[in-house]
């Protein structure tokens, strides 16, 4: 049975630090000075209660990875906390004066082409924050690599938007759009040149991501819904539905069977000892 959970507001102490991050925060090119604030003023409380999340499920001594870590606020808020965590992005050089100066470890690799460059089962946590909706090659790939490196019964954190939100019902039934956050295809293809990688490419209701993560063996056990809406009737729906809330974070665990070989060996292990078992005794 999956639980169902609501959150609106992160905890004071995290917010904090988040803010005390963003206010720090440069890329080290001009062009994305306008993007980051941006970012950092409209992400701020989501990446606090993000926090909050990690804090719920994680241990000092998880080995942790952020992917697409870019801006590296939860990355840089998490290891200030005393976690050891990773990240991993399309490209980190465009913050790695921050990244160097905060000594961080973050790995460059674009997530939908190449396999991670980490061993199988490495990570007992992957924060998978705001990554899905972008994704526009071989979503099952990437998803696969996720779960090959995490730990059997390791922890999946996929933070999405909600489609199915108060705003993504309200555009589809009166502005002929599907969406719940972003309205511009246009502009969100625009963002591979303008800042460096693939905006939105679209949104999930949360029966499609909790049957495609299934069909990967991510075994999902509970949905927080987040967030709140724009507008007053939307948010007082929201609250009193969290179903409807703007995002949503996926906790799962991956299923790992085991490997065939190894159970066809032991299987001719058991026969092996068996057929010893009821040899015949040799005769005086």
């Amino acid at each position: 049975m999956v639980r169902i959970l609501s959150l609106r507001v992160p905890s004071e102490e995290h917010l904090a630090l988040v803010k005390a991050k963003a206010q720090d925060i440069e890329p080290d090119y001009d062009h994305l000075r306008s993007w980051t604030r941006s970012y950092v003023l409209g992400h701020s409380k989501r990446i606090a209660l993000d926090v909050d999340i990690v804090c719920r499920y994680a241990t000092k001594d998880d080995a942790i990875l952020e992917c697409g870590s870019i801006p590296p606020l939860l990355t840089a808020s998490l290891k200030d906390l005393g976690y050891c965590v990773t990240g991993v992005d399309i490209d980190p050089s465009r913050f790695s004066q921050f990244i160097q100066s905060r000594e961080l470890n973050v790995v460059r690799c674009d997530l939908e082409s190449e396999i991670f460059p980490f061993a199988e089962g490495q990570y007992d946590i992957i924060i998978f924050n705001e990554i899905f909706e972008h994704l526009r090659l071989n979503i099952i790939k990437t998803m696969k690599e996720v779960h090959r490196i995490l730990k059997k019964d390791g922890i999946l954190l996929l933070s999405t938007p909600n489609l199915r939100s108060v705003n993504g019902i309200m555009n589809f039934l009166f502005r002929n759009k599907s969406y719940s956050c972003c309205p511009d295809i246009y502009q969100e293809y625009a963002k591979l040149e303008q800042i460096g990688h693939m905006g939105h490419v679209r949104e999930y209701t949360t029966r499609e991501v909790s049957e495609f993560l299934a069909k990967l063996d991510f075994k999902v056990e509970t949905l927080l819904f987040r967030g709140s809406e724009n507008g007053q009737l939307a948010r007082i729906t929201s609250m009193f539905t969290p179903r409807f809330r703007p995002f949503v974070t996926y906790v799962a665990r991956a299923q790992k069977s085991e490997p065939k070989e190894d159970s066809f060996k032991r299987a001719g292990e058991i026969g092996a000892r068996h057929g010893k078992e009821r040899e015949p005794r040799p005769k005086n």
